[in-house]
């Protein structure tokens, strides 16, 4: 048990809106800025076997959820170590993107994960259809 082969898996959470700047409206956001760090300091921590994503976001700005996807993939094949992406509560929108970063997703079966605007368009197409 715990042999040195161990290793530890990294845990980085992505919880909030995700926007460009500071936290808005007293609650916290995820932007490129406030992810660096953090996903730096997991993809370099020693003994590393992967790197988990806990997501928790409704999603936010396109451009930054492209930007932490992206940011991700760089590390994950810089550091050849895989990514899990954990979806709690929510992985919509651009939640969903950041969770596809990875090589593999898990969620509960109360999880609302995917693209709010296929959800919205179809709720739409029934009430008028």
């Amino acid at each position: 048990m715990g042999g040195s082969d161990a290793g530890v898996v990294p845990v980085v959470k992505l919880e909030g809106m995700i926007a460009s700047g500071g936290a808005g409206f007293g609650r916290q956001t995820i932007s490129i800025e406030s992810v660096e760090e953090p996903l730096e300091r997991a993809f370099t921590t020693s003994g590393a076997k992967a790197v988990a994503l806990m997501i928790n976001s409704p999603g936010g700005s396109p451009t930054q959820s492209e930007y932490i996807g992206r940011r991700i993939r760089q590390l994950a094949d810089k550091h050849e170590l895989p990514v899990i992406a954990f979806c709690e509560d929510v992985a919509a929108s651009g939640g969903y993107w950041l969770a596809c970063a990875a090589d593999e997703i898990y969620a509960t079966s109360t999880s609302v994960v995917g693209s709010i605007g296929v959800i919205v368009a179809a709720l739409a197409m029934r009430a008028t259809g």
